[in-house]
């Protein structure tokens, strides 16, 4: 009976460790997002964060650059050659919904991966790695960005890109691809992807 009382008890604290850990946790995130929303004016209304551009496309692979921007937009502040099996890219983001002061729903699109219809998504080519400058995400930056609006960005990315999803609420995915058929990406011309904070992502031929 002893022992018993005494299991019961270990469960107990445990049991309330847990919960108030939990609503801990709970709180730290509703602060994150809290602050986010007093700096989320800094996101322009329409970004480009990626451009990329079709090098060869044949029955087995396609060849292509991609680069990335940040909200101001100029150069690119990083590039690389990639070739990957199949003739369809596709195109994921995490997007987080996030309200600002006034009220108004603003989208935050996380650039996430690229894959193929020859290569399931859980396979495809991560792209945090291209736009992390030192846990900020740099797609994110522009030129009146404060240090309070880095590093909210950069929380929240943080937990984007280690895959702690569940810990954001709203969350989800969003893909923008080529359809073979179609043949939407042709070789030698740049597409731009374009995010609209108020709703949506959509890939266009990038004309200057």
């Amino acid at each position: 009976m002893k022992k018993l009382l005494i299991t019961v008890l270990i469960l107990g604290i445990v049991g309330t460790g847990a919960y108030y850990a939990f609503k801990y946790f709970v709180k730290e995130q509703e602060k994150t997002i809290a602050k986010l929303e007093e700096k989320i004016h800094f996101l322009k209304e329409e970004t480009v964060p990626v451009k990329f551009r079709i090098i060869e496309k044949d029955t087995a692979n396609i060849t292509f650059v991609i680069k990335f921007y940040d909200q101001d937009n100029a150069d690119a502040f990083n590039s690389d050659t990639l070739t990957l099996p199949g003739q369809e890219l596709s195109f994921d983001f995490y997007v987080v919904p996030v309200k600002d002061t006034s009220g108004r729903e603003v989208k935050i699109a996380f650039p996430y991966k690229i894959f193929t219809n020859s290569m399931p998504a859980k396979d495809g080519k991560l792209l945090f790695n291209y736009y992390d400058d030192q846990g900020f995400p740099q797609v994110f930056n522009n030129a009146k960005a404060d240090t309070a609006y880095i590093n909210r960005m950069s929380e929240l990315f943080e937990k984007v890109k280690n895959g702690k999803t569940e810990e954001i609420e709203g969350i989800f995915g969003s893909m923008v691809q080529d359809i073979q058929k179609l043949n939407e990406f042709e070789e030698n011309k740049t597409y731009k992807i374009v995010i609209h904070t108020k709703g949506g992502i959509e890939i266009l031929e990038n004309i200057d």
